[in-house]
């Protein structure tokens, strides 16, 4: 039988105050499932444990200024937007480039989210925060569409789940948008013994980071991940093309026999995988969109770029959840 707790305190290793909620099992496995969210931050995830082990990497400690990593949520413009601009239904959007001439990770990763009461239940524990776009708020200065966005984090012994809702509250503009998370997971022991695997249809083709909107085959090309592959010898930023919910994305944790199942709903066509040479954390990021997404729609490339457009008054809901296993 599974118990449930809620506490509002300090996240350890960031400092940052922290909302956290508790599975606890007497006499099964796993004894302790546990998730640390900031809503001061973006409703950063900062830590999903199991047990003993922390599946989320919160802290760059070895930049020059500690840097909060976490799992930043990525919208309405999930990762890179090229120049800072681009153009939608006759009006253009500028953002002030935060990556050299781009702009990057969107608008909600480090504003204050309000949160819910947690639900505790016999099966689950849940936790709903929203961030709304509307005039007054930085965000509605640079994307003037009244829009909110709603996560659910879901608890379950071994398993956290995200429901996303996407309302568009505007009375005349449609929402054009793409949504991810950016986790960042540990490399527990050697390179050689953390492996991903995203069965993927296609490679997208980059420059400097942004895709092209070319679609390459995998068979035979270096960033084949469709079987899991180690993170040995494997150093990539790159955008991957048609993802489906019944073939997820996988991570192999050799050294401690686990496997972490990245599962998402048909939204989420698209991820992408970091996996910086050096640093003891990679990334494996679902996407609703492709990187630099409404520039490739404004450019015909709308299979490739995936943007979610929803009319005034529409809403949608998708789910990604990470679910822990033994190999």
């Amino acid at each position: 039988m599974s118990e449930f707790e809620y506490e509002y305190g300090t996240h350890a290793a960031t400092g940052w105050d922290a909302a956290r909620l508790t599975c606890y099992q007497r006499d099964a496995s796993p004894s302790l499932t546990q998730i640390e969210i900031a809503p001061d931050q973006g409703c950063n995830l900062l830590s999903f444990r199991v047990d003993e082990q922390d599946y989320i990497v919160a802290l760059d400690r070895d930049a020059e200024e500690p840097r909060l990593l976490g799992t930043p949520i990525l919208y309405p413009m999930p990762n890179r937007v090229r120049d800072g601009a681009f153009t939608f239904g006759g009006r253009t959007f500028r953002f002030e480039p935060n990556n050299g001439p781009n702009y990057i990770h969107g608008l909600v990763r480090d504003k204050v989210w309000d949160i819910d009461d947690p639900v505790l239940g016999q099966n689950q524990a849940s936790l709903t925060a929203r961030y709304r776009t509307a005039p007054g708020t930085e965000a509605y200065e640079r994307f003037p569409i009244c829009n909110t966005l709603e996560v659910t984090f879901i608890l379950q012994p071994g398993k956290l789940s995200y429901r996303f809702a996407v309302r568009n509250e505007d009375a005349e503009a449609a929402l054009p948008f793409g949504l991810a998370i950016h986790p960042y997971f540990p490399i527990i022991g050697e390179r050689s013994e953390v492996r991903v695997q995203v069965p993927a249809r296609a490679h997208m083709a980059a420059e400097d980071l942004l895709p092209t909107g070319d679609l390459e085959p995998l068979d035979g090309s270096p960033y084949d991940l469709r079987q899991p592959r180690s993170l040995e010898g494997l150093d990539i930023d790159d955008v991957y093309w048609g993802l489906t919910p019944s073939k997820p994305q996988i991570i192999c944790f050799d050294r401690i026999g686990k496997v972490l199942t990245l599962e998402a709903s048909e939204l989420f066509t698209h991820s992408v995988v970091y996996t910086p040479a050096g640093q003891p954390f990679f990334c494996v990021e679902n996407q609703s969109s492709s990187t630099d997404a409404h520039n490739l729609y404004a450019r015909g490339l709308e299979e490739a770029a995936h943007l979610t457009i929803l009319p005034p008054g529409a809403s949608l809901s998708a789910r990604i959840d990470f679910r822990l296993s033994d190999q």
